[in-house]
């Protein structure tokens, strides 16, 4: 019967991983057609391209491979709990899970993309553990960028829905760093699973894995934040504002509800709005830094995980 399962198990990794496999690098290839060739409100965007300093490609590329080589260290990191892999072979999982996480809201498909570098007996606990990563990082955007807000006020606000992210935020914290704890769930299934997941894993792995979300943020905040200063964003301030300010965008558009259809509505009038201290008037360049570390932080990154994507054997 357990060799039935597994048969069952294996085929149905299969079957999903040939769906991603084929279909994931022909939606990568249309929404850049679609977000960049065909679309004319991205031509102001190419403009800066002619005169921008060469050294800017150089360093945001640098900021880039530290971020996912950041991304790739701590995947590594929580993976070898379960079985070994290189550095390389990481690499290859994450950049397969951003390929994929794009297609779907709050990149929930990251954990697909990855999974196909993990051997069947692992894929449930790597999935989870998978999530226990993106939770960490996304408590460290939430903790920065509440910072962020109350420093920018970009919108004005009642005291308490602050205090309400504030505790929200002590709660997220607590249930994080007690993840461990929940191998002593017994009661079903999905505890189970949890559990499992969880039971290499202790305390002192999480304040790891919440120290390496902490640097990779600052690879992609800290470059944010020199490139809208070449723009003068916000204008007349000074690197540390610049940095609360793009930590209050990360928050609003993690906080945003984040879609493929609405993902570059929300990329283009948030920084106009937190730039603009709430007024997105004589503000037009606002989201040209951000469109900058999105194409090399997101859509090189995409493409190389598509392409990936396509030529990876599924690990049974």
């Amino acid at each position: 019967m357990q060799n039935k399962t597994k048969i069952i198990q294996n085929s149905q990794w299969q079957l999903v991983f040939r769906i991603i496999k084929w279909t994931v690098p022909f939606f990568v290839a249309l929404i850049l057609y679609k977000k960049f060739y065909r679309n004319n409100s991205f031509e102001p965007l190419l403009a800066p391209l002619h005169y921008i300093e060469g050294y800017w490609y150089v360093l945001l590329s640098l900021f880039s491979v530290l971020n996912w080589g950041l991304e790739t260290w701590k995947w590594k990191y929580l993976v070898k709990k379960l079985e070994p892999m290189t550095f390389r072979t990481a690499g290859k999982s994450v950049l397969s899970g951003v390929a994929v996480s794009q297609l779907l809201p709050y990149r929930t498909g990251e954990y697909l993309g990855r999974l196909a570098y993990v051997s069947d007996k692992h894929k449930i606990a790597a999935g989870i553990l998978s999530v226990a990563g993106s939770f960490s990082q996304l408590l460290v955007t939430l903790l920065f960028g509440i910072i962020g807000f109350v420093i920018i006020e970009p919108l004005p606000y009642p005291w308490y829905l602050i205090l309400s992210f504030i505790l929200l935020l002590a709660l997220l914290l607590i249930g994080y760093f007690y993840m461990p704890q929940f191998k002593r769930l017994k009661t079903n299934r999905f505890f189970n699973a949890v559990r499992e997941a969880f039971e290499p894993l202790d305390q002192k792995d999480f304040a790891v894995v919440l120290v390496l979300s902490v640097l990779r943020y600052a690879s992609f905040v800290i470059p944010y934040a020199l490139i809208a200063q070449y723009f003068d964003l916000p204008p007349g301030a000074g690197l540390m504002y610049g940095m609360a300010s793009v930590a209050c965008i990360y928050f609003l558009q993690t906080v945003s509800p984040n879609f493929i259809l609405t993902d570059l509505v929300i990329r283009v009038t948030v920084p106009a709005m937190v730039f603009g201290a709430g007024s997105m008037a004589g503000l037009d360049n606002a989201y040209i830094p951000g469109m900058f570390i999105y194409v090399f932080n997101v859509a090189v990154p995409m493409c190389i995980g598509a392409v990936i994507l396509l030529l990876a054997k599924l690990r049974k």
